[in-house]
């Protein structure tokens, strides 16, 4: 009886990546934890302890949060310090390396609304806040107004106006609640 020849360990990553493509399969990861992009957000607001995180945070636990901003802490884009008043109580902000991530991640946020939520209800696609930071992206700063009486959304660009369909759920509800309001008009 033979036996069969030992193969070698899979090694998934042994494939030797660009890199261009190593950065991005890193920072991928990076922003592809729960919550990480939310708490470098939430920083952008300024120094805060975990509970004030937590509050700027509600849908994401105590548990996960302290994980993620020691994992945060240990790559250098947040700091961590002792509170003034109470030395056992951190607070944690921003370092260099995070607010210089706030730009991609803002360009992501937009490039998100655009792509992924675009016709998808508010109550599915959660509450889409935009990305407040003094440093924000040129060109793509956005601001988006509904207008219920021409059944369009308005996109305001640097300047510049223009008009785009709105997604057709919000469309034929307005339509709904326009032959809603003329039925009872005309039973007058």
């Amino acid at each position: 009886m033979t036996l069969p020849h030992p193969q070698p360990p899979h090694q998934p990553h042994s494939v030797k990546l660009p890199e261009p493509l190593v950065a991005l399969t890193r920072a991928s990861s990076l922003l592809g934890r729960r919550g990480t992009g939310l708490i470098i957000t939430a920083l952008a607001r300024g120094p805060a302890d975990v509970a004030q995180v937590c509050e700027r945070l509600p849908g994401l636990s105590e548990g996960v949060l302290t994980r993620r901003l020691r994992e945060l802490t240990t790559l250098g884009l947040v700091t961590r310090t002792a509170a003034p008043d109470t030395p056992s109580r951190s607070r944690y902000a921003l370092s260099a390396h995070g607010k210089a991530l706030l730009i991609p991640l803002a360009s992501l946020t937009v490039w998100a609304e655009d792509h992924l939520c675009a016709g998808v209800p508010e109550a599915k696609a959660g509450r889409r806040r935009p990305l407040r930071h003094p440093a924000q992206v040129p060109g793509r700063s956005r601001r988006h107004t509904h207008a219920a009486d021409r059944g369009h959304v308005r996109e305001e660009r640097e300047g510049e106006q223009a008009a785009r369909p709105a997604p057709r759920g919000l469309r034929d509800s307005r339509r709904a609640r326009a032959s809603l309001r003329a039925a009872r008009l005309g039973n007058r």
